[in-house]
C-alpha cells in the first residue's frame, strides 16, 4: 500500500492479513518489517477501523506493540479523522448523540466516534 501524504511525499507499508495475532489483537504495525498486520476475522467496518488506526502508527513509525496511550490516542484520532467527514458527524449528531448510533450511521466503530468527539473538543469545533 503506497499512501500519497499532503505535501509530504510517499511512504509505503505493506498489509498482511493473517490467524497468527494474539485472539485479543485486531492489528498491529511492525516497524522493524514495515508491515501491518490485521487479524483474519474482523468485519469490513473493523477492518476499515484497524487498517486507518495502524497506518498512523505507520506513519509515524512507531515502534512496539500497544504503546503508550498517546501514542495509541494519536492513532485512534487519525484514524477517526480519515474514516469521518465532519459534515456528516454533524448531521448524523443532530439526529442522535448515542456514539454507537453515529458508529452505526458512518460505518465506523464505536471507538472511532470517541476519538473524532476529542479531536472536535481538542480542535474547539
Amino acid at each position: 500500500m503506497t499512501h500519497q501524504g499532503k505535501g509530504a511525499g510517499t511512504w509505503e507499508v505493506r498489509v498482511v492479513i493473517t490467524s497468527q495475532l494474539p485472539a485479543d489483537w485486531q492489528g498491529a504495525y511492525d516497524s522493524e518489517e514495515n508491515v501491518i498486520l490485521m487479524a483474519d476475522n474482523l468485519t469490513p467496518i473493523q477492518y476499515a477501523c484497524v487498517l486507518a488506526h495502524e497506518m498512523s502508527h505507520a506513519k509515524h513509525g512507531d515502534k512496539g506493540c500497544h504503546a503508550d496511550k498517546w501514542t495509541e490516542r494519536r492513532a485512534d484520532i487519525e484514524a477517526a479523522r480519515m474514516l469521518i467527514r465532519l459534515d456528516d458527524y454533524k448531521r448524523a449528531e443532530q439526529v442522535c448523540d448515542d456514539e454507537v448510533w453515529i458508529a452505526h450511521e458512518l460505518d465506523v466503530m464505536p471507538w472511532v466516534v470517541r476519538a473524532f468527539r476529542e479531536w472536535l473538543h481538542d480542535s474547539g469545533l
